[in-house]
C-alpha cells in the first residue's frame, strides 16, 4: 500500500526537494544515507506481483557496467541467478532494487554521492532503453514531435510495468508536469530518466525538478528550451 511505512524505515513524508538536474540546488539535501535507506524500504513494499519488463533490468545492469565495474554487475546477476534478462520478459521490481542497494555505496563514492550516483544510472538506464527493440519501437511510433513522445510516455510506462499510475499535463509549451504513483524507483534515478526522455526529442537545456509526496509518491517538472 503507499505510505506504508515498514518497522524501522525512514519516514520520507513530502520532502520537497528542488533539485534538478542542470542546477544546483539552494534546498538543503537529505543525509547521505538517506537514499540507501529510501531503497531498503521501497524493496520492503515490493510485491511479488509488482513486475517490469527484462528490458528495464538490463538497463540498470548496463549502466552499473558504465558507471561502475565488471565486478558490481557480477554481483548483481547473482540476484536474478546469474541469468541475463530476457527484454520482454517479466521479472520482480525487488531485483532492480536490490541492485542499486547493492551497487549504491560504490557508485556514490565514484560520482560525488548518491543522488548524483542514482541520476546517471537513470539517464544512462534510459538511454539503453531508447536503443532497446522496445525503445526504438516507442520513439519510431511517436516520431520526433515532442508532444507525442511526452503524452504517450505513460502508456509505455503501462505496458512495460505492472505497477504504478502516471499522469501528465502540459504548464505550458515548454513546460510538462507528471505525477508518478506507486513507482518503485527512487526520485534522483526518475529525474534521470524523464531528461534523457526529453532531450531524445531535440530539447535543449533540460530541467527536471522532482518532489517526493510520499513513500511512492513523486511529482516532477519538466522544462527545456
Amino acid at each position: 500500500m503507499p505510505g506504508r511505512l515498514v518497522p524501522g524505515a525512514v519516514e520520507l513524508g513530502p520532502i520537497v526537494r528542488g533539485l534538478s538536474l542542470g542546477l544546483e540546488s539552494s534546498a538543503a539535501e537529505p543525509p547521505e544515507d538517506f537514499w540507501a535507506r529510501d531503497l531498503a524500504q521501497r524493496v520492503a513494499l515490493a510485491t511479488p506481483s509488482d513486475t517490469a519488463w527484462g528490458v528495464f533490468l538490463r538497463g540498470t545492469l548496463e549502466a552499473i557496467r558504465v558507471l561502475g565495474d565488471e565486478g558490481l554487475v557480477r554481483r548483481c546477476l547473482e540476484i536474478c541467478g546469474h541469468e541475463q534478462p530476457v527484454e520482454f520478459f517479466r521479472y520482480p521490481v525487488r531485483w532492480r532494487l536490490q541492485m542499486l542497494s547493492l551497487c549504491l555505496e560504490a557508485l556514490a563514492a565514484r560520482h560525488g554521492g548518491s543522488v548524483k550516483a542514482l541520476r546517471l544510472v537513470g539517464r544512462q538506464g534510459m538511454s539503453n532503453f531508447l536503443c532497446s527493440h522496445a525503445g526504438t519501437l516507442l520513439l519510431k511510433l511517436a516520431g520526433s514531435d515532442r508532444k507525442r513522445v511526452l503524452e504517450g510516455a505513460p502508456a509505455g510506462f503501462r505496458m512495460g510495468l505492472s505497477y504504478g499510475k502516471h499522469v501528465t499535463r502540459w504548464l505550458g509549451p515548454a513546460c510538462f508536469h507528471w505525477s508518478m504513483e506507486r513507482e518503485f524507483m527512487p526520485l534522483p534515478l526518475m529525474e534521470g530518466v524523464l531528461q534523457v526522455l526529453v532531450e531524445s526529442t531535440g530539447a535543449r537545456n533540460v530541467r527536471v525538478v522532482g518532489r517526493q509526496t510520499g513513500a511512492l509518491d513523486s511529482q516532477y517538472e519538466l522544462s527545456w528550451e
